[in-house]
């Protein structure tokens, strides 16, 4: 998630509500799409926040998101993630390419 400097919560009143309300609903928004947050990170000053979400699937990710309203002040990318290890036992199952 990124935002501009006009609309974070850290200079902007209307934004800074929002958060704190949205903040404070996410474990019963989260519970609610069986999405559980493994880790919530903000680049400093950078007005960027990572965060590694475990779902069933990725739109009950973004469902999660959507109401909780985050993109009213934040621009959101979503994507899904594999570890390492797992793509590289499936990858002799892929033709190559050169």
């Amino acid at each position: 998630m990124t935002h501009n400097p006009e609309i974070c919560p850290l200079s902007n009143k209307a934004s800074r509500e929002f958060a704190k309300k949205g903040l404070g609903q996410m474990d019963a928004i989260s519970k609610k799409h069986n999405v559980r947050m493994e880790s919530l990170y903000h680049f400093d000053p950078e007005h960027l926040v990572i965060a590694v979400f475990e779902a069933e699937n990725i739109e009950s990710v973004r469902d999660m998101v959507m109401e909780a309203g985050l993109m009213h002040w934040n621009n959101l990318q979503i994507n899904p993630l594999t570890a390492a290890d797992a793509l590289m036992k499936d990858v002799d199952k892929q033709p190559t390419l050169f």
